[in-house]
C-alpha cells in the first residue's frame, strides 16, 4: 500500500493538471473557511451559553431544537442532495437552473406549511410539550427561514464564496447579539428569536444574489414542478428520516426518559463531537458535485480518487478521534465548565464518531447515492434507526446520557460496516 505522503503527492499532481480538481480545491477551501465560521466561531458562544443557561435550560433548549429538527427534515426533504445534483448537471443552463431553484423553494414552502400544522397539533396534544409551548414555536421560525436558504443552490453552481460571505455576516451579528443580550437563564427564549431573525435577513440576501447578481430568474413554479421535486427527493428524505432516528432521536428519547439535565450533559458532549465531524462533512459537501460528474464520466477514475480520499480522511479522522478520547477531561473542563463533569465519559464514548462517520460519508453520500444505490442507502439507514431505538430504549433508562452515547456509537459502526459490505458485494472495492 502506498504511504500517506505518496498518496498526497499524487493528489497534488492531479490538482495541478486538472481544472475540475482545481475547482474542487477552491470549493473545499471556501467550505473550510465556512466550516470554521459555522463550528469554530460558535465555540465562542457555546461555553458562554452552557454556563449562563445552566444544564437545565440548556437541556430544555436542546430538546426543543431536537424536536424541531424533524420539521427541518420535512422542509429540506432531501433537496440539499437532489437539488445540488440537478444544478451540478445543468449549471450552465441558467433558465433551467432558475426553474429548479423556484420549484424547490415552492416545494419547501408547501412542506413547511404541513409541518406547522403538525407541530401545532403535537404541541397542544402532548402534555410534556404543552408545558413549554412558546419555545417550540419560536424554534420553528428557523424552519421558515430554511424555505429561502440558497446554500444548496450555491453549492450546485459551485459558487461557494457567496455562502461564505453571508455566513461571515450572519454569524458575526449572531455572536455579538448573544453576548449583548443573553445575560441569564431567563433570556433563553431570545436565542431562537435572534438566530431566526438574522438567518431570515441573510437568506433574503442570498435570494437577491441568485436572482439579480447571478441572473437566475426566480418565478412562481408550476404545481407539477413542485410535486416532481417532492417525488425526486422522496428516497433521500426517507434516508434522512432514518439518519435522524438514530441521531436526533437519542436527544428526544433522553429528554422523555432522563430529563432536561441529562439532555444538557449529552448535548454538550455531542456538540463538541459535531464540531469535529463538521470538518469532514464539509469535505463531503465540496466533493459531492464533483463526484456526480466524475462517476458519470468514468467509474474507474472515481473509485481511484475515493480510495485515496478514504486513506487520507481515515488517517486524519482516526488521529483526531484518539486525541479527543485522551483529552476528554481537559476538553470538558475548558469548554463546558465544572457543572458538566458528568459529560466526560459521554464525550469519551462518542470520541471515535469523527472517524466512523467520516468513512460512512464517503461510502454513502459520495459513492452509493451518485451511483444510483439510493434505495439500498435508505435501507441501511432504516436498519440503523431500528437498532438505535432498541439500544436507546434499553440503555437510556439506566445509563441516561451515557446510554444515548453508547447507542449512537453502536449505530454508526453498524452503518459504516454495512455500507462497506454492500460496496464489496457490488465489486466496488475501497
Amino acid at each position: 500500500m502506498r504511504s500517506l505522503k505518496e498518496t498526497t503527492k499524487s493528489l497534488i499532481n492531479k490538482v495541478k493538471n486538472n481544472k475540475d480538481y482545481q475547482a474542487l480545491i477552491e470549493n473545499f477551501t471556501a467550505l473550510s473557511i465556512l466550516n470554521a465560521i459555522n463550528y469554530i466561531l460558535p465555540l465562542v458562544t457555546f461555553p458562554y451559553l452552557v454556563r449562563v443557561l445552566g444544564a437545565d435550560k440548556f437541556g430544555l433548549l436542546s430538546f426543543a431544537q431536537s424536536v424541531i429538527t424533524y420539521f427541518f427534515l420535512l422542509t429540506n426533504f432531501g433537496f440539499y442532495l437532489t437539488g445540488v445534483q440537478q444544478i451540478a448537471l445543468r449549471r450552465d443552463n441558467k433558465e433551467e437552473s432558475g426553474r429548479i431553484l423556484s420549484s424547490i423553494i415552492g416545494a419547501k414552502l408547501l412542506l413547511t406549511f404541513v409541518g406547522f400544522l403538525a407541530l401545532t397539533i403535537l404541541v397542544f396534544s402532548v402534555p410534556m410539550l404543552k408545558k413549554n409551548t412558546l419555545i417550540y414555536f419560536l424554534c420553528f421560525t428557523a424552519v421558515l427561514c430554511e424555505v429561502i436558504n440558497t446554500n444548496w443552490f450555491f453549492r450546485g453552481i459551485e459558487k461557494i464564496r457567496y455562502m461564505l460571505i453571508l455566513a461571515i455576516i450572519s454569524k458575526t451579528i449572531y455572536i455579538l447579539t448573544i453576548f449583548f443580550l443573553i445575560k441569564s437563564n431567563k433570556d433563553y427564549l431570545l436565542i431562537p428569536i435572534l438566530g431566526s431573525s438574522i438567518t431570515f435577513a441573510t437568506n433574503l440576501v442570498g435570494i437577491k444574489i441568485a436572482h439579480s447578481v447571478l441572473g437566475y430568474k426566480i418565478t412562481i413554479p408550476k404545481i407539477s414542478e413542485i410535486f416532481w421535486q417532492i417525488k425526486d427527493g422522496y428516497t433521500i428524505f426517507l434516508s434522512q428520516v432514518a439518519i435522524n432516528l438514530y441521531t436526533n432521536t437519542n436527544t428526544v428519547l433522553l429528554g422523555v426518559l432522563g430529563g432536561n439535565t441529562s439532555v444538557g450533559f449529552y448535548s454538550a458532549a455531542q456538540k463538541v463531537i459535531s464540531i469535529i465531524i463538521g470538518f469532514f462533512i464539509l469535505i463531503q459537501q465540496a466533493v459531492y458535485p464533483y463526484s456526480n460528474r466524475v462517476i458519470a464520466q468514468s467509474s474507474k477514475d472515481a473509485l481511484r480518487f475515493f480510495k485515496q480520499l478514504t486513506y487520507i480522511i481515515g488517517t486524519l479522522s482516526f488521529a483526531l478521534s484518539l486525541i479527543i478520547f485522551i483529552s476528554s477531561p481537559l476538553l470538558v473542563k475548558l469548554i463546558l465548565g465544572q457543572e458538566y463533569l458528568p459529560s466526560i465519559p459521554t464525550l469519551r464514548i462518542l470520541s471515535f464518531l469523527p472517524f466512523i462517520v467520516s468513512i460512512s460519508q464517503i461510502f454513502g453520500i459520495l459513492i452509493m447515492v451518485p451511483m444510483g444505490f439510493k434505495k439500498e442507502f435508505m435501507k441501511i439507514l432504516w436498519g440503523a434507526s431500528i437498532i438505535n431505538i432498541i439500544f436507546a430504549l434499553i440503555l437510556v433508562p439506566s445509563l441516561k446520557h451515557n446510554g444515548s452515547a453508547i447507542s449512537a456509537t453502536i449505530t454508526e459502526i453498524y452503518v459504516t460496516l454495512t455500507m462497506w459490505f454492500f460496496l464489496r458485494k457490488k465489486k466496488i472495492i475501497i
